[in-house]
């Protein structure tokens, strides 16, 4: 048996055997057959803002995989991407990830943004009471430099966030560079033991709040927003046309 405990240690992990992963998604059967984003024929509403998620460490607690579980919020499972059993992933979920996902997607249109693409719909979204049928953006492997092309093309001139717990101010500049006016975007970069938890909600909820607004968030904004994040947990940038900010960095990543 081969077991997977990391899938975005990509030259090893799920996305790098794309022959393997295929092989393991034609042999089930999903709710709604998968679609790339682009070809999704539903259109994002005007009023939200679009959320890519990744899986390998904002969803799945990938820092904890392999360790004793002692934490009564936190479950562990074991996933067979091959029914043979000789490709298998190990996941470690928050019990309260699945309903901060649901009361996310009140304020925002989740498209997934990792490795695992389409499967994430398949094997993911069962386990977290969430869509099966979410649009996803096509990512080769889980480093945000190759996704980078897609999250943006896809966003297109909606504001978005971005979670993966490999962005860094690298691609918050890149990210500027490619914004339209009016258009903003918050990247958090989370960390691997503890993902989207309270305060990652608490600030993805912000954000969305402040694109009902209409206006470009100010200075007094990125103050509301840096003060949000006060465990060192996460690293954030919020992004506009005329300010790239980082509203908090992040002490180590274990």
């Amino acid at each position: 048996m081969s077991v997977v405990p990391h899938p975005k240690a990509e030259a090893t992990g799920l996305a790098a055997d794309s022959s393997q992963t295929r092989a393991a998604s034609s042999s089930a059967e999903t709710s709604l057959p998968p679609r790339p984003f682009l070809e999704n024929s539903g259109e994002y509403s005007q009023v939200n803002p679009i959320l890519f998620l990744d899986v390998d460490g904002p969803l799945n607690l990938w820092g904890r995989a392999g360790r004793r579980i002692l934490n009564p919020l936190l479950r562990a499972r074991l996933v067979q991407l091959k029914e043979d059993g000789s490709l298998n992933v190990n996941l470690v979920f928050s019990r309260l990830l699945g309903a901060r996902l649901r009361e996310l997607a009140k304020h925002y249109e989740i498209c997934w943004a990792t490795s695992w693409n389409q499967w994430a719909n398949q094997y993911l979204s069962p386990l977290l009471g969430i869509p099966q049928d979410l649009p996803w953006v096509n990512c080769p492997n889980g480093d945000p430099r190759s996704k980078f092309s897609e999250v943006i093309t896809s966003a297109e001139t909606n504001s978005f966030a971005w979670v993966d717990d490999f962005l860094t101010e690298e691609v918050a500049e890149a990210v500027q560079e490619k914004l339209h006016p009016a258009q903003s975007a918050l990247l958090i970069s989370p960390h691997i033991m503890c993902g989207i938890d309270r305060e990652v909600a608490h600030l993805l909820k912000w954000f969305s709040k402040m694109q009902e607004t209409g206006r470009e968030p100010g200075k007094r904004e990125v103050r509301k927003a840096a003060a949000i994040l006060t465990s060192r947990r996460v690293a954030a940038w919020l992004v506009t046309p005329g300010m790239g900010t980082c509203l908090s960095s992040r002490k180590g990543r274990s």
